[in-house]
């Protein structure tokens, strides 16, 4: 996954005071990248994402893990360990229960349930399984939801690092 906002800000701003600043000439130059950093900091405290970004992706993620639920329904019925799989269709439920109001902070807090009960999931479902026997369905599912999550999270695409970055 790409880095949050906030870190890549974070890191410019670190980059400037360790490599760019202690480059320059004149007083002035390092005055002005100094004011540069700061506001780099300032913009990485008070980010937020956008209410609007935060409903999109969050909708993708619920919408990937009600195919999961509908797995875990069906391992509850088919499988020898019913009430295991019952008790994570419970958890999964818990975290699709809508936020009660329509803010960023309640839509952040839905994430945050989205990446604990998806963690929860892969330790429930076990080692990963290909195929349509067992929990192999199941494992789809939740590879889904996961790309689902982590396209949520990567909103704004790939950093566009050059190449020579990664030497």
């Amino acid at each position: 996954m790409n880095p949050s906002i906030p870190v890549i800000l974070r890191t410019l701003r670190q980059a400037l005071e360790e490599h760019v600043i202690p480059e320059l000439d004149s007083d002035f130059a390092r005055g002005q990248a100094g004011q540069v950093a700061v506001t780099l900091d300032w913009l990485a405290t008070g980010w937020q994402e956008p209410l609007q970004v935060l409903q999109k992706g969050n909708a993708a993620i619920r919408n990937s893990l009600q195919g999961v639920e509908q797995e875990l329904d069906r391992l509850a019925l088919e499988d020898d360990r019913a009430q295991h799989w019952k008790e994570a269709a419970a958890s999964l439920r818990a975290a699709l229960r809508a936020p009660a109001e329509e803010t960023a902070a309640e839509r952040e807090a839905e994430r945050a349930r989205f990446f604990a009960v998806l963690d929860e999931l892969v330790v429930a479902a076990g080692p990963p399984v290909a195929g349509a026997e067992g929990t192999g369905p199941l494992w789809s599912q939740l590879q889904q939801a996961l790309d689902a999550l982590a396209d949520a999270e990567t909103y704004l695409g790939p950093i566009p690092l050059p190449p020579e970055h990664w030497r």
